[in-house]
């Protein structure tokens, strides 16, 4: 063999010999560099995980505690799902908890009622309307239409006792601490009612009515001394009975309405069933 063939042979081999060096020098840098860095394709700075502030307590230690305290609530009251009649208005409530699970309040306030579109239609076009414009005789003094549930209530008050099985927080922004309460209340009180009347009548007398009420309800706690509340309740009484008057002048149904089922008329009682979006600010003392 000749000597330039002999080097070329000897550089070949070299070259040969230390390439797999290179490689392996090279997988061991990159293994070191995916190591360092958490991961192949990644690269990150390890940040430590940030303690809560000083003072907040863990989901099972409230952080602001309710029993024990007065609340008083500035209430805004709006009817909806009203069939005959719709409601708005105001009330107040003062309330004391038990414990942060249990409360009692009483509460008391004014509405404003009035008759919906189908009321109106039926005082318009109804046989009741035709008979009155026609001097004909009506079923019930002032041909009043035959419906159920006309009576609007223009005063309210009454007590109910507050159940909350659930409380938790809601982590708004990083600095605020949103706490809750979901609660349950069931109660009793009184309301004043009256009814729209035909023409330039006016108004029925007013009367009493005596309801229960019950409903769901979230309180939410912002700050110690403040909170948010919105609830949907139900208001369930007994009205006064239909005039609805037979052949004979007599009252064809003396606790309710009369309704006629297949080929029989029936009488079904009256009961008024308000339903309430109340939404409400409260001072916790």
């Amino acid at each position: 063999m000749t000597l330039p063939r002999f080097l070329c042979a000897g550089l070949a081999l070299g070259c040969s010999l230390a390439s797999p060096l290179a490689w392996a020098q090279d997988d061991a840098a990159s293994d070191t560099d995916e190591a360092n860095a958490g991961g192949p394709g990644e690269s990150f700075q390890r940040v430590e995980e940030r303690k809560p502030r000083e003072g907040t307590p863990l989901i099972d230690q409230k952080l602001f505690p309710m029993g024990g305290r007065f609340e008083l609530t500035g209430i805004f009251d709006y009817s909806f799902n009203d069939k005959y009649v719709d409601h708005l208005g105001g009330s107040g409530s003062a309330g004391f908890h038990l414990f942060d699970w249990l409360a009692f309040e009483g509460f008391g306030g004014y509405l404003f009622g009035d008759e919906t579109g189908i009321v109106g239609n039926v005082r318009n076009d109804g046989s009741s309307t035709k008979r009155l414009n026609e001097n004909q005789e009506c079923a019930n003094d002032g041909c009043e239409p035959q419906l159920p549930d006309m009576w609007m209530t223009t005063w309210f008050a009454g007590g109910d006792l507050q159940w909350s099985p659930i409380y938790g927080k809601i982590s708004a922004v990083s600095e605020l601490d949103l706490n809750f309460q979901l609660y349950a209340l069931a109660g009793g009180g009184a309301e004043g009612i009256t009814r729209k009347l035909n023409g330039a009548a006016g108004y029925d007398a007013p009367q009493v009515r005596f309801s229960g009420n019950y409903g769901l309800g979230v309180r939410l706690i912002p700050w110690k001394y403040l909170a948010l509340r919105a609830e949907l309740r139900n208001y369930t009484g007994l009205n006064p009975n239909v005039e609805e008057h037979n052949a004979n002048d007599e009252d064809s149904c003396t606790t309710g309405y009369t309704l006629v089922v297949g080929a029989q008329k029936q009488c079904f009682t009256d009961f008024s069933n308000n339903t309430m979006l109340q939404v409400g600010l409260s001072l916790l003392l």
